[in-house]
């Protein structure tokens, strides 16, 4: 049986109300319409910026935008932006591009800092800005960094007011810089609806930090902006100053480097920065175009130049160590002929290929240093990865992986400063241990590794200014000259162990009688010096007398159970009768073989052996 159909007036009203549901969803969408047109604006109102970006699930056209307060003028607006790729070859003008976002070809940005690659076509970047105040507000409306070649810009205003303004290194490195955050402009945004157009074209890579600062803010901004700049450049150069007076001094080819290095990565800096365009190429674009190029590959140039010396690659990889000076040479050379010949283009692709490479290679330098247990490589390997780590961090940030804030933003610069600063703690740990070996070799070549006292040339270095002093000055210097009685016998009876024993026991006894400023030498074989500072020659004859004396008494024991007794013969001098420390020395050699001469055993004074 066939189901009735319903009553004509039954789907009559069941039409009615299929009407009218369409009706007010119709009526709903062209109230919301406006709004959704502008799912990616920036309201301002007097509580500060509001962000106001599409909904988080990205696959439905519909989702509704999600307003964001924004308490810090520091975060980018870029993800509050639309961007569109210009047709190589095919520019734009502001009403061409004023269509193309009519059209819908404008596409939402998805990061906070949208980049203009390394000669990519241009890029055209439309933010809308809804003043909601009753008042016209004051701006500083920062667009994008220093290095841009050329960006255009344009602030459409309610009533069709039109402001432009045209900045970059190809115009004029300069006008509207401001210093660690790019090129800013002012402009005063009356209440309503206002599009900002802007159009960056660059060969280099730009990355197009756009920021809108209320005037009043601008100080704070800016200031802190120039404090960390202060911070990194007064950091680098304090570096570059403290390591360059170390060179100057030491002559170290470590420490040049080091300074190369550091001095380079300040000078890219400055330039990237923005203050060297301030400072020293105002109006110079043809200067500007290359200055930051030339900073890259002589920063790169100068790291392999830095880790060559560092690691002593020629030592244990000779042929790697040709390799990588060849690639520097070939490096700065390149640049040098594209600075030449104005071929911008071409520098790009150099000093980007290269600064990337640098870092890469640092890091295997790094390993294979490890790998080879080689002096400092570990130090060397953990400041290469850190500023890895930063350039990553940078980048990262940028792209818009992770959140774009301060830190990550100037995460490279810190992981630079800190590869430097180990690099520092590194070298100075080197140059401490460069001091201990040539104060232990001083050590060695001016003392008898036996006994432990002074050689001969350790001993005149010490007693000629002694002797000089006192001839000038009047004061007493006398010397005594001893000589181990029969120690040939020892060395033939007992072997040259318990000679030895025997000098190293008369050596402590010595050491164990003397005055901390007497000057204590193994003057040869058997004999030993004791120079007496402040002592008249009668004193040194009773001094002597009782070193004899305590000799007299020695008993060596050896290993094997034998016991040596020993004896010794003494001769000493004065300088008051000896007109240079040779004569005062060969005195006491004269005092000496008349002791011998008189039966060993005793004591002579020079004058004494001369009457004799």
């Amino acid at each position: 049986m066939e189901t009735p159909r319903p009553a004509s007036r039954d789907w009559g009203a069941q039409g009615v109300l299929r009407l009218g549901l369409l009706g007010a969803m119709l009526l709903l969408a062209l109230v919301a319409w406006p709004h959704a047109g502008r799912a990616q604006s920036v309201r301002v109102d007097a509580q500060g910026l509001v962000g106001i970006a599409p909904g988080s699930d990205a696959g439905n056209a519909s989702a509704a935008p999600t307003p964001a307060r924004l308490s810090d003028p520091e975060v980018p607006l870029g993800r509050f932006a639309r961007v569109l790729n210009e047709t190589p070859g095919h520019p734009l003008t502001l009403a061409q591009a004023r269509a193309r976002l009519a059209a819908g070809d404008f596409e939402p940005s998805s990061v906070a800092v949208p980049n203009l690659g390394n000669r990519a076509p241009p890029l055209w970047v439309h933010l809308d800005i809804d003043h909601r105040e009753g008042a016209a507000r004051a701006f500083r409306i920062y667009a994008v960094e220093a290095w841009a070649d050329r960006a255009d810009a344009w602030l459409l205003t309610p009533g069709g007011g039109i402001a432009q303004w045209q900045v970059g290194d190809a115009r004029s490195p300069s006008r509207y810089l401001r210093p660690g955050l790019g090129f800013g402009f002012d402009a005063v945004l009356p209440p309503g609806h206002s599009e900002l157009f802007l159009r960056a074209d660059s060969v280099d890579s730009a990355a197009l930090a756009l920021r809108l600062v209320p005037q009043a803010d601008v100080g704070a901004f800016e200031g802190a902006a120039q404090h960390w700049l202060g911070l990194v450049h007064g950091f680098l150069l304090a570096l570059v100053v403290t390591y360059g007076l170390l060179w100057l001094a030491l002559r170290e080819a470590s420490l040049l480097r080091y300074v190369a290095y550091v001095g380079s990565y300040l000078y890219m800096h400055l330039a990237y920065s923005g203050i060297a365009a301030l400072h020293a190429w105002r109006d110079a674009p043809r200067v500007a175009n290359f200055a930051i190029l030339i900073g890259m590959v002589l920063f790169s140039s100068a790291g392999l130049w830095f880790a060559r010396e560092f690691l002593g690659l020629a030592r244990w990889a000779p042929k790697l160590d040709r390799a990588i000076a060849w690639i520097v040479r070939i490096a700065l050379v390149a640049m040098a002929l594209c600075v030449a010949v104005g071929a911008k283009p071409t520098a790009v692709s150099l000093a980007f290929a290269y600064i990337m490479s640098f870092t890469v290679i640092m890091v295997v330098l790094g390993i294979a240093g490890v790998r080879q247990s080689r002096e400092q490589s570990r130090i060397f390997l953990v400041a290469s990865l850190a500023s890895m780590a930063g350039a990553f961090v940078t980048t990262l940030a940028v792209m818009g992986v992770l959140p774009f804030s301060t830190l990550t933003f100037r995460a490279v610069e810190v992981g630079v400063m800190l590869e430097a600063s180990i690099w520092a703690l590194a070298l100075g740990l080197r140059l401490r241990r460069v001091r201990e070996d040539r104060t232990h070799a001083m050590q060695l070549a001016q003392h008898d590794p036996l006994t432990g006292l002074c050689n001969r040339r350790g001993f005149l270095d010490r007693a000629m200014p002694l002797h000089a002093a006192a001839m000038r000055d009047g004061t007493p210097l006398s010397v005594i000259l001893l000589d181990i009685d029969h120690f040939k016998d020892i060395n033939d009876r007992h072997g040259h162990d318990a000679g030895d024993c025997t000098l190293v026991a008369i050596a402590h006894e010595l050491l164990e009688l003397s005055r901390r400023e007497d000057i204590l030498c193994r003057w040869g074989g058997e004999e030993f010096l004791v120079l007496l500072p402040g002592v008249a020659r009668g004193a040194a004859m009773d001094y002597a007398e009782r070193l004899r004396a305590a000799t007299e008494g020695m008993v060596v024991e050896l290993a094997s159970g034998a016991a040596i007794v020993v004896t010794a013969s003494f001769g000493v001098a004065g300088a008051a009768q000896s007109s240079s420390l040779e004569a005062m020395l060969r005195d006491a050699d004269t005092a000496l073989y008349a002791a011998k001469l008189a039966g060993r055993n005793r004591v002579e004074g020079a004058r004494e052996a001369a009457l004799a």
